[in-house]
Order: C-alpha cells, then sequence, then structure tokens
C-alpha cells in the first residue's frame, strides 16, 4: 500500500480516538444515544485539534446500524464508505474554494432529495468562514428550516467572521488547544504502533512546537523519523524545526544578561546563517523564560543557567517584551528586525532595574584630579588662530555613539566621486541578488534596508533606514568582510564600507556642507583677521580680552 503520513494515517476513526476534546465527544455521543441530534453545528477551534475528524465520525455514528453508545462500528458498508470518502450522503465542501453564492444555492437544490443509503445527509463545510456575503445570505434560511434528513457541520478556526445570525442557528462547539501531555502520550502511541525509537526529550520537544495541534505535531514527528532513519533524537528534531538546542540558547541569553548587546547580535546572526527561524526563536525565549519561572517556585533552579538571579517582575516584563513582538512579527515582513529589537529591549530592561536595585559606590577622587588638570590647561590657553588642519584633527576624534564614527563618514565626503557612486546604485540591486543567491541570511536581512550614497577610491557610505543594522555592519567584521568582497564586482575597486543610519544621514550631511563652506570663508579671509577677531570666533567673545 502506498505511504500515507502520520497524521493521516493515525487520524481518529471513534470518539475514544479523540485526543484532548472530551467536552465535545461525550455530548454529541449522549445526543445520539438520546436521539436528540441538533439539524446545525458549529465547531471552531485552533488548527488540527480534530475538528474535521470529529464532524466525520459524528457522521458515521448518526448513520452506523451497528454502532454501540453512540460509536460507530467502523466495520459496516456506511462507516467504511464515510472514512474513504465515497459516501454519497456525506459530502465535505471546502469553503476556501466554494465561497460564492452559486455553489450555495447548488447545496440548497440538492440538499432537497433524501438520502440514497444513509438515515442522514450530513453537510460538512470547512473553514466556513470563508464564504461571502452573499452566501451566507443564501445559506441562512436553508439553516433556519432545513430538512428533516439534514445536518450541517461547520467547522472554522475564525469563529469572529462568521455573522451572528448563521452562529445563532447552530450548536456551537468550542475546540480548545490541545495539551502538552495528551500529544506526547498519542506520539508514543504512534512511535509504539510503527516501531520507532524515539527520546522523550524529543517527543516533550515536538509537543511543545506544534502549540496544541495533534496534526502539526504528527508532521513534524514524521519529517523527524524521515530525516534521522527511524530514530526520534532531540537533535534531529531540533534541527528540522529551526529550533535551537538548549545549550546553545542558553549561551546567547547569558550575552543578553551580562548586557553584551554586540555579541548578543553576533550570536544572533549566526543562528540565522544557520537557518533558524525567527519567529520560531522567539517562541523559544518565551517557553525558557516561562521553565525559569516555574523552577525557580518549584526550588528547582540551575545556577548554571541564564536569568536564574532575576527578580520575577524582571521576568514578567521580558514575556510581555516578547509577547509583544511576536504579534508585531505576524503582521511584518522582515521578522528578523523585530527580533534584533527584542535583544535591545531585554537589555534595556535588565539594565532599568539593575539601576534601581542597586546603585554603585563611585570614587570621585580621579574625577576631581581631572577637573584640577583641565582647569590648569584653560588658564594656559594660548588665545591663537588655528588652522584648519587642526580643527579637522579635533573633528576626527569625534564618533556619534551610535555605531558610526563622523570622522570616516568626512574622510569619504572630502575624496567622493559621481562615477563610483553612480556604479554602486545602478548595481546594488546586483548586490542583494548575489546575496540571496549565496543564501548569506543575516547579510541579506541587514543590506535589505540600505542604499548607497556617496563612494570614494577607498572608501563607500551606506546608507541604512535601520540604525541597528547600521551598528551592526560598522561593528561585525564578517559581515563587513563580506559586503567589501562583493563590492568591487561593480565598481572595479577594493574599498571598506562605513554605515550611516537614515535617522542621522541628513544631518550629518547637512553639518558637512555647512563646515565646508565655513572652511572656504575662513580661507580667504584668514590674511586680513587680527588674532582676537580668530579667538573670538573660536571661543565666547565674553572670556577674550584683547590690548592695543
Amino acid at each position: 500500500m502506498e505511504y500515507q503520513a502520520l497524521y493521516r494515517a493515525f487520524r481518529p476513526q471513534s470518539f475514544t480516538d479523540v485526543v484532548g476534546q472530551k467536552h465535545v465527544t461525550k455530548t454529541l455521543k449522549n445526543a445520539i444515544i438520546r436521539n436528540k441530534e441538533s439539524h446545525a453545528y458549529l465547531f471552531s477551534g485552533p488548527r488540527g485539534t480534530g475538528k474535521t475528524s470529529i464532524a466525520k465520525i459524528f457522521a458515521k455514528a448518526l448513520n452506523c446500524q451497528f454502532g454501540q453508545e453512540g460509536e460507530p462500528c467502523n466495520e459496516c458498508d456506511v462507516c467504511i464508505s464515510i472514512t474513504d470518502g465515497s459516501a454519497n450522503d456525506v459530502i465535505e465542501i471546502d469553503a476556501a474554494s466554494n465561497n460564492g453564492v452559486d455553489e450555495i444555492r447548488s447545496l440548497r437544490e440538492k440538499v432537497k432529495y433524501a438520502p440514497s443509503l444513509t438515515q442522514y445527509k450530513v453537510y460538512i463545510i470547512d473553514e466556513v468562514h470563508m464564504l461571502t456575503t452573499g452566501a451566507f445570505n443564501a445559506l441562512l434560511k436553508t439553516l433556519e428550516e432545513p430538512p428533516d434528513h439534514a445536518i450541517f457541520i461547520l467547522a472554522t478556526t475564525e469563529p469572529h467572521k462568521i455573522p451572528a445570525t448563521i452562529i445563532s442557528r447552530c450548536q456551537r462547539f468550542d475546540f480548545k488547544a490541545i495539551e502538552n501531555n495528551e500529544i506526547i502520550e498519542r506520539l508514543k502511541y504512534v512511535a509504539g504502533s510503527e516501531s520507532i525509537e524515539y527520546n522523550d526529550e524529543a517527543l516533550d520537544y515536538i509537543a511543545r512546537t506544534a502549540e496544541g495541534g495533534m496534526r502539526d505535531a504528527l508532521s513534524i514527528m514524521d519529517q523527524v523519523i524521515a530525516y534521522s532513519n527511524d530514530i526520534i533524537t532531540l537533535d534531529d528534531a531540533v534541527m528540522i524545526t529551526g529550533g535551537i538546542k538548549q545549550d546553545s540558547l542558553n549561551e546567547w541569553l547569558k550575552l543578553i544578561e551580562n548586557k553584551d548587546s554586540r555579541a548578543a547580535f553576533i550570536q544572533y546572526h549566526q543562528f540565522i546563517d544557520e537557518g533558524k527561524d525567527p519567529t520560531r526563536l522567539i517562541h523559544d525565549l518565551v517557553y525558557y523564560i516561562r521553565d525559569i519561572i516555574l523552577m525557580k517556585h518549584s526550588n528547582e533552579i540551575n545556577e548554571d543557567i541564564a536569568f536564574y538571579n532575576v527578580e520575577d517582575k524582571v521576568l514578567y516584563e521580558m514575556i510581555d517584551v516578547l509577547n509583544d513582538a511576536m504579534v508585531m512579527m505576524r503582521f511584518s515582513v522582515n521578522t528578523s528586525v523585530h527580533l534584533e529589537v527584542v535583544i535591545v529591549k531585554l537589555i534595556e530592561v535588565l539594565s532599568k532595574y539593575n539601576n534601581i536595585v542597586e546603585a554603585p559606590e563611585v570614587d570621585l577622587s580621579h574625577i576631581e584630579e581631572k577637573l584640577s588638570e583641565l582647569e590648569r590647561r584653560l588658564e594656559n590657553v594660548q588665545l591663537a588662530p588655528q588652522s584648519n588642519s587642526d580643527v579637522r584633527k579635533q573633528q576626527s576624534k569625534r564618533t556619534s555613539g551610535k555605531g558610526y564614527s563622523i570622522s570616516q563618514i568626512e574622510k569619504v565626503l572630502d575624496k567622493a566621486n559621481k562615477e563610483d557612486i553612480v556604479k554602486l546604485k545602478d548595481g546594488w540591486p546586483q548586490v542583494y541578488q548575489y546575496v540571496e543567491e549565496k543564501k548569506f541570511h543575516a547579510l541579506r536581512s541587514l543590506i535589505k534596508d540600505s542604499e548607497p550614497v556617496a563612494a570614494s577610491d577607498t572608501h563607500v557610505l551606506i546608507k541604512f533606514d535601520n540604525d541597528v543594522h547600521s551598528e551592526l555592519i560598522n561593528n561585525d567584521d564578517k559581515k563587513k568582510q563580506e559586503l567589501e568582497a562583493i563590492i568591487p564586482t561593480i565598481i572595479g575597486k577594493e574599498v571598506q564600507v562605513v554605515g550611516v543610519p537614515q535617522s542621522s544621514w541628513q544631518q550629518v550631511r547637512a553639518d558637512y556642507i555647512k563646515e565646508r563652506k565655513s572652511n572656504k570663508q575662513q580661507e580667504t579671509k584668514a590674511d586680513e583677521k587680527k588674532p582676537s577677531d580668530v579667538a573670538k570666533e573660536l571661543f565666547d567673545s565674553s572670556i577674550v580680552e584683547t590690548r592695543d
């Protein structure tokens, strides 16, 4: 027989096989036993929790001639035909692809005819929230006054999109996310049935990753089996899902705990290079902090793990930061950026509480010495005109505090040429395409929002929409070298890359142009000025004393 996926091969065929939905199965069984079936049902809940499976079991139990205690026999012709999908009286409709008025009108015409082989004609409409407004209106009258032989089962993951007029005409059952221990027990049963070896920690990880969905859990398990030659191990499960090993996650979070943002960013981009999913990473962070809170309250904390000595209120705020990021990532194209911001926010939360809880003693003696030295130097200042070279030497020491050097930017602008920047701008899409082809995932996320703005014989100035990306390209030697190796293919020159954030670029550019104009004016009028005039330009005129 052709191989079937595990979630299909082990699909529940009776109410007793269903995992985690006892409140639904018990109610439906009692309705069959007491002959109190409703004409319409609404099954709502997360994906992979058994909505369609229970609908088919219910259809079998309604029409089975040999059923007992509300359960189908799964051996008669009716049960077998419903199971394999050949029963004409059990109609499954995918509302995602059959969502128009015409399809529902056709259904209304056919529902009048009595079933051919069964007692009830059962209509299972999956993803019913996808129906159009016109289709819902067409269905409304049928749900209100259906034929005695017709039963409707509507299944959806988004009940809020269904009109209240439809919901009010149905018995509603809310399916819940299946608990991890129930998923684990089912996975053990499947593994035993398939004679597959497994590690308990691997099944636990698969259950947590599935997030309450049995179908997702079985699909992940199927992938791990195919990857690991019929042995389910934790390492293989982590590899398949794009997660992180516990040890690696712990080391990464220790960097965050130590407020080493640069090392934390570098480690994060290594994860991205390895193909890790940012969405999966942020879920792992939530579970990690959750586990720390539980271990602290059960006195099982291990001092080797990150955040073991962090107060509960700090951990709660960190979880709030992660939850907010998870919501934003659902509607974002570039999920990697949100996780970069999360790293910064987590460090800020830790720093905020550290500053409140502990105020370190500061030795002021060296500061007083510095002040005294500065006062002495100010007294001995010679009010002489400074050359342009002296001014530029002072400027060369300036840094932005945001990962880029103003002096580096000025060096690029001093020797910028139009020919190279035109070539680079025209060829920048080729750079991004090359990065994608080589699967430089981390570098791709960095330069996605970038644009070259100036180029000289030795340097290239790149503007980034995101401040964090600008800082990373300036501080991460690996990413910087990767980009510097690609640019010569466009302009034919070996250059160094300098990043500048968009939020600062316009101001830096304006300051440079203003300073250049000022320097030219000073050069033309330097011979006409007295030393006292120059001193008044460089310093506050109130502190300059002139003598004839």
